[in-house]
């Protein structure tokens, strides 16, 4: 085996080497992303990717709100209470008419 070879078979190891070393990173990753969100299978976790909005690109990303709809909406979110399978929302008409000020249509009918 000449050198040319010895070095090509090196570059091969390493590259081999280097995917696995990739691999585990992103597994871990993957395992750090599910323990912080709490998601509980694999569309879950697409999901919260598809809707947050460091994903999302700036030109599309919608407008921020103001400090008085943050803390509407964090209002809303505090009364929310959780059952073992979902959250539930006490006042669903009230929070239904705060959402419908973002709707890109306003008209009430």
């Amino acid at each position: 085996m000449n050198e040319l070879e010895k070095i090509e078979q090196l570059e091969k190891q390493l590259k081999a080497r280097k995917r696995e070393a990739l691999k585990k990173g992103y597994e871990k990753l993957g395992r750090k992303f599910y323990k912080k969100t709490g998601a509980k299978n694999i569309t879950t976790a697409e999901n919260m990717l598809d809707h947050t909005p460091v994903f999302e690109k700036r030109e599309t990303a919608s407008p921020t709100l103001t400090t008085e709809q943050f803390q509407q909406l964090q209002n809303v979110a505090n009364a929310m209470t959780y059952n073992g399978n979902f959250w539930k929302i006490e006042d669903l008409k009230d929070v239904s008419q705060w959402l419908s000020q973002f709707r890109t249509e306003n008209e009430q009918s």
